[in-house]
């Protein structure tokens, strides 16, 4: 989506955040996924933990609920170029999530209008066993509140700038130059 991001694999990551259940790199007792895009499409790679089941070597629907809306999320916030909230979600459990192996969720922009992003998403194996699906609609925040929020997140220099065109229209109306974060 922007031009700055640079590629790694073929994946441009966007940045995580410090407090985040579902990305946050320092919460102990979060997921600390890591998304990115590939294929068109945000993803993300992970195995659930032991503390993230519902019972042994089973994944708690929460945490698979989680997974799926905080990439379906992100998928929303790329199409809108603004941070988005989740207005509704439906989540479809279609066999044990298991906590053995290595799971992908691939979240994708469905339909985009002016006030409102549907999405869709899935978890897999890596033999592309199906595990839930989801679909969601999602609202956009504020400029004000997006930047706000992109302040505190993490970049390391390889993740995309989603946000920048928030900074260069605000930069342009203003004079003023906003934090860019480190």
């Amino acid at each position: 989506m922007t031009e700055n991001s640079s590629e790694n694999n073929g994946r441009r990551y966007l940045p995580t955040s410090p407090t985040c259940f579902a990305c946050g790199e320092h919460n102990p007792a979060g997921l600390r996924l890591r998304f990115y895009v590939e294929d068109g499409m945000v993803k993300t790679t992970f195995r659930v933990h032991a503390d993230h089941c519902g019972y042994p070597k089973a994944a708690h629907g929460g945490i698979v609920a989680t997974a799926l809306d905080e990439c379906m999320a992100w998928a929303a916030t790329r199409a809108f170029g603004l941070m988005c909230v989740t207005a509704e979600i439906t989540v479809r459990y279609l066999r044990r999530t298991p906590a053995d192996r290595e799971l992908t969720v691939c979240a994708e922009v469905v339909r985009a209008h002016r006030r409102l992003v549907s999405t869709k998403a899935v978890i897999v194996d890596t033999e592309g066993t199906a595990f839930a699906r989801a679909e969601a609609r999602f609202l956009p925040l504020s400029k004000e509140e997006t930047l706000r929020i992109d302040d505190a997140m993490i970049y390391r220099g390889d993740e995309e700038r989603i946000f920048d065109h928030l900074r260069e229209s605000h930069k342009s109306a203003t004079g003023d130059l906003p934090h860019v974060p480190s």
